[in-house]
């Protein structure tokens, strides 16, 4: 009786092991859990996961989804603690971790150019004010604002002194500025590395023109910069085509970046009398990475390879 119930007990042990050994063939077949990494920004609102999985057909496993700040995506992924994570287009340590970003083959991100936006009670005090600043955003384009990114990021540089320098290189700096009578400009910038650069350079273009200027950068994130630029406490800061049309506006995400523009540009002006000055080209949109040894031995390449992994169908 007992060596019977000791063959029973055996046979159940060895059926769990064979059950389990199945469950980890599926995984190997492609139905793995992706370890995924975002900040809670892009885990929740409609032009991030939520809608990036309604429009590839596939879901991220919610145990294996781990938030965290954007800055910290970059280095758990190079670390090996993440098999894909969101991330910005222009930031420096894409190519400096040897990260590849999968192509959006639907076009689903929106665009999001930044663009310097201000209180068109500073540009009736200051008439050429909007010439000397549109110098500043066609010199702007992929390559180099990720570069100014890096130099910030993986290079350990100060965002101040790395704007200062581009625009001294690009000859956006005049000898011997005309000094300007009336208000101060208040400029104002994000918290991240790119709004630093970008509302640095800003400051120092005024600075360089003879504009007396007050500098409010790192002042929070989106809401608290729309709100201080509505109320006019603060006068101009950069902002990006895609956030306020989603975000304040609460419109659909728009891919073409010259729609989007003056979409957004029409609708500040006439309701708040914000006026956006020219757009750079670069586009600071959302992007899910991978390094590029793992993205190479799971054979993905776009955001639909990655759907296809996930939902165990690259074997089909």
């Amino acid at each position: 009786m007992v060596k019977r119930r000791f063959i029973l007990v055996l046979a159940v042990l060895l059926l769990g092991i064979v059950l389990l050994a199945g469950c980890g063939d599926k995984q190997e077949e492609g139905q793995a859990v992706i370890k995924m990494g975002t900040n809670v920004e892009f885990l929740n609102r409609d032009d991030g996961i939520p809608g990036l999985e309604k429009a590839y057909g596939f879901k991220f496993d919610r145990d294996a989804l781990t938030t965290m700040k954007t800055g910290l995506t970059y280095d758990a992924l190079r670390n090996n603690k993440l098999d894909v994570a969101m991330g910005f287009a222009t930031d420096g340590r894409i190519a400096a971790f040897d990260l590849v970003s999968l192509e959006d083959d639907k076009n689903y991100f929106p665009v999001y150019n930044p663009a310097p936006t201000i209180r068109k009670e500073i540009l009736d005090e200051y008439p050429e004010l909007a010439d000397v600043i549109n110098k500043l955003p066609p010199v702007l384009d992929q390559k180099t604002l990720t570069n100014l990114n890096k130099e910030v990021d993986v290079d350990g540089k100060d965002p101040e002194e790395v704007a200062q320098k581009f625009l001294k290189e690009k000859g956006l700096l005049p000898d011997e500025p005309e000094l300007k009578q009336g208000p101060a400009i208040t400029v104002a910038s994000k918290i991240f590395t790119e709004q630093l650069i970008l509302g640095h350079m800003l400051i120092d273009l005024l600075k360089a023109h003879g504009y007396p200027v007050e500098d409010r950068t790192s002042l929070g994130g989106t809401p608290a910069l729309r709100k201080a630029l509505e109320s006019g406490q603060i006068d101009a800061c950069w902002e990006y085509t895609g956030t306020v049309l989603m975000t304040v506006m609460k419109e659909d995400e728009i891919t073409q970046s010259d729609e989007a523009y003056q979409k957004v540009k029409k609708w500040d002006a006439e309701a708040n009398n914000i006026i956006w000055l020219d757009y750079a080209p670069a586009n600071n949109t959302y992007t899910l990475l991978m390094t590029r040894k793992k993205a190479e031995k799971l054979g993905i390449k776009t955001i639909s390879d990655l759907a296809s992994y996930i939902n165990g169908e690259e074997n089909k």
